[in-house]
């Protein structure tokens, strides 16, 4: 079976899991289970969705969100809610650079967080032509601040000398 292209048409999508879908087709075939991603999880998070099976093979592809029916789209969305939780750091509280790492204490919207920044020029990126930030620390987990201009001054202070 080739490539499915998903929209209301020609399926329906409903969340079996935390992470996982089921896919059922107009013709009342049933692909499951079935683990949605997005291609472009910061830039563009309503298009370009990609069903994986449990090899990690694509089976289905979702063009954009809009084209789903509702309940379809709300499947997607509440599995995107858990999988791609990303804490935003709303202050800087300390920062320490030691043998060319960070470490970072920072408070964020699920509490305050400890943690090390292996390369500063790689792992703070601000994304082009926005205020926001995006942070990747040593165990690959990702952070956001959504928009620098809205941080307290130490804040800021910390953080633009690593910009």
């Amino acid at each position: 079976m080739g490539r499915i292209y998903v929209d209301r048409y020609t399926g329906k999508i409903e969340r079996t899991d935390v992470y996982l879908v089921r896919l059922t087709l107009r013709d009342g075939t049933v692909i499951e289970p079935l683990e949605p991603r997005r291609l472009f999880p910061i830039t563009n998070t309503s298009m370009y969705i990609t069903l994986l099976d449990g090899e990690e093979r694509e089976v289905g592809f979702v063009r954009d969100l809009e084209e789903l029916d509702p309940p379809s789209r709300t499947a997607l969305e509440e599995c995107f809610a858990e999988y791609y939780m990303i804490p935003k750091i709303t202050r800087l509280l300390e920062s320490e650079e030691k043998f060319g790492s960070l470490k970072w204490r920072v408070e964020t919207d699920r509490g305050e967080v400890s943690f090390r920044i292996q390369n500063r020029h790689s792992d703070i990126k601000r994304l082009w032509g926005t205020n926001r930030v995006i942070v990747r620390d040593s165990n690959d987990n990702r952070y956001e601040i959504r928009d620098v201009t809205s941080l307290d001054a130490h804040s800021k202070h910390l953080l633009f000398s690593y910009l």
